[in-house]
């Protein structure tokens, strides 16, 4: 069964502003049922003063009149029946954390589904994301194909507006603060320093497990031996297990020289199933991975071909014409170290020649 969230999903310290005569329609419900703005307060377990704001919407400082919003607790603890959850979720006109920008209500896209472009959301935050208390969320990488997704993937919450800064070096996506405060809450997790992956990614479907997977490894994995590393070893331990789910075996997570990551790494037999299961969106890192693929299978020709065979093949592509080393490898579906055993041998017994300069061989017939 696939989750969802809404309003009542949400934290409590959210702050939401009703349309008019939705605000008057609840607060005057709320009034006769406990017997008035102070009873009411009461119960709530705060000042009557405070009531008088939220009933009024707005309080004045300094002789300057504010919208006052309500505290989305205030209407969880009230709604206690069907219609009056209905009569707020039709009448909310915006919503805001305490610090944030408001977002229109009708911006938002409820309830929130899971989905792979949720998880792909959380992983990215995980990795190269920032999500402080007080600051602008943002998600930076140098890969504008890995933010232009970002920025596709987030307008599964609504229409929800993005901008771009660069504040060093790196390129970052920044978005509403309300919808990472939403994601640490439903998902009970930190972005800042970071400590373990959301419980709900191992339940979910295999789609939404490859989709998480996908980003992390974007962010912080590389592509020619699919290595990961990290700082933080529970993290990758959980890694480890979700590409267990979907039966993609690695090594054992081991320290990195300086004892400060710890790194997980995709056994070679299994790059072909990361391919296919998991994959990058990065662009440098799927060409890496194509010639990760392509190394490997070279090593298996190399191990299964008789050695005066392929001798006698650099023999008759030679006599065709001259070839750099890189173009023998490619012809002969070889690695460049595979090869050169072969051709040395035959340079030994005067059957070939190099020319042309050091970063450029010639090999040509004598």
């Amino acid at each position: 069964m696939v989750k969802s969230w809404d309003i009542w999903d949400f934290p409590n310290n959210f702050y939401v502003l009703l349309k008019k005569d939705t605000h008057n329609k609840f607060f005057n419900e709320m009034f006769n049922e406990y017997g008035g703005k102070r009873p009411y307060a009461r119960l709530l377990g705060i000042q009557q003063g405070w009531m008088k704001h939220y009933w009024r919407r707005y309080f004045k400082k300094n002789g300057k009149r504010y919208v006052q919003y309500t505290p989305l607790w205030v209407f969880k603890w009230s709604c206690n029946t069907n219609h009056l959850k209905e009569l707020i979720e039709k009448g909310i006109d915006k919503i805001r954390v305490r610090a944030g920008t408001p977002l229109n209500y009708n911006q938002l896209k409820l309830p929130i589904k899971e989905c792979p472009e949720l998880y792909r959301i959380v992983a990215h935050l995980i990795g190269d994301g920032f999500a402080g208390k007080r600051k602008v969320p943002y998600y930076a990488n140098t890969c504008k194909e890995l933010r232009q997704q970002f920025k596709k993937d987030i307008q599964i919450f609504g229409k929800i507006k993005t901008y771009e800064r660069t504040p060093n070096t790196t390129p970052c996506v920044m978005f509403p603060k309300l919808i990472s405060d939403i994601l640490k809450y439903i998902f009970n997790i930190e972005f800042t320093r970071p400590t373990k992956l959301p419980k709900d990614i191992f339940n979910a479907s295999k789609e939404c497990k490859s989709a998480f997977l996908q980003a992390l490894y974007d962010d912080e994995g590389t592509s020619i031996n699919l290595a990961l590393a990290m700082s933080n070893r529970k993290l990758v331990y959980q890694i480890k297990r979700l590409l267990k789910d979907i039966n993609i075996k690695t090594t054992k997570i081991y320290n990195s020289t300086n004892k400060k990551m710890f790194i997980l790494k995709i056994n070679p037999k299994y790059y072909s199933s990361f391919k296919k299961e998991v994959n990058f969106l990065h662009p440098n890192k799927i060409k890496n991975l194509e010639f990760a693929l392509k190394t490997i299978e070279r090593n298996k020709i190399q191990r299964t071909r008789p050695l005066d065979w392929t001798r006698r093949e650099i023999i008759t592509k030679l006599q065709l014409k001259p070839r750099t080393s890189l173009e023998m490898a490619n012809k002969l579906s070889l690695t460049i170290g595979g090869l050169y055993h072969h051709l040395k041998f035959l340079e030994s017994e005067g059957i070939i020649k190099r020319g042309g300069y050091k970063n450029k061989i010639i090999w040509t017939i004598f």
